[in-house]
């Protein structure tokens, strides 16, 4: 294919018209994000590579089809919604983390399943930084569970009424952003005992977009303003408080410059290589 090496461009120049429409509120194309996705995935399947040769396409189309269920709705078919208060779902940070996290984990989980890791040689940086990482994300989790505990503890009222999210529901939003956070710490230590160092950036960038999707989860509880929002979210928000959609923009960067690092970092080798069909 000829055209091949010019498909991850592509798909970079969407993703970026993705996120300037997120960053001013006027999306640019509704499809961007989508047809970046799709132009990694044809990337990957024409890629002919020996180590993946359908783990890689497959897991790309499933962030498509993800991409396609969020993809942002046309200004007209906006609707007020009216929000009532009333019980705290306790499935609801859940749904949240998985609907946020699914289609990443999924990612992770098919390279993590699928790839050749028998030679990986992972040097003692990697494996340190590796550790390093779970252990900051794991701890992080763990900060943020005491936090939300002791903040729903210090609004309860001796009467009846729900005043907090409980443990489990607590708990129950982390499982999936935090799976998908040590998935992608396990994934990048790995890559970078293959040696595929661009690849493996792009793990450690979807260990950011796990924590984020955390926090996004936990927020969905109608926590207690003592617990905060976390400490991404709020660093995000707070550090460009003009512009009301920088963070949801930083946030779509991250996540889709991962994704482009991870395929251009496993498959660049085999585009070199491979010879020009048409």
């Amino acid at each position: 294919m000829r055209y091949r090496p010019i498909l991850p461009a592509a798909a970079g120049a969407l993703a970026a018209a993705h996120v300037l429409g997120i960053l001013t509120g006027v999306p640019l194309l509704r499809q961007a994000e989508v047809a970046a996705l799709l132009l990694l995935a044809a990337y990957a399947l024409t890629a002919r590579s020996p180590d993946l040769p359908w783990a890689l396409p497959v897991a790309l189309t499933v962030l498509v089809v993800d991409a396609w269920i969020t993809m942002p709705a046309e200004p007209a078919d906006r609707e007020w919604q009216v929000l009532r208060p009333g019980a705290v779902d306790p499935t609801l940070g859940f749904v949240t983390g998985l609907r946020l996290s699914w289609a990443a984990l999924f990612l992770v989980l098919i390279l993590l399943l699928t790839g050749r890791w028998r030679d990986a040689r992972p040097g003692r940086f990697a494996l340190a930084g590796a550790v390093l990482a779970a252990t900051l994300v794991v701890g992080y989790a763990a900060v943020r569970l005491v936090e939300i505990h002791f903040a729903v503890r210090a609004t309860q009222s001796p009467g009846p009424g729900d005043t907090g999210p409980s443990g489990v529901a607590t708990v129950g939003a982390m499982l999936a952003p935090l799976a998908l956070a040590v998935g992608a710490v396990v994934l990048a230590a790995l890559l970078a005992g293959r040696r595929h160092r661009i690849a493996a950036g792009g793990a450690v960038l979807l260990v950011l977009v796990a924590v984020t999707h955390l926090d996004a989860a936990l927020a969905s509880l109608s926590l207690p303003s003592a617990a905060g929002p976390g400490v991404l979210l709020t660093a995000a928000f707070r550090a460009n408080a003009s512009l009301p959609a920088s963070g949801p923009a930083v946030f779509a960067a991250v996540e889709l410059a991962a994704y482009l690092l991870l395929v251009v970092g496993l498959l660049g080798r085999h585009s070199k290589r491979a010879e020009p069909v048409g």
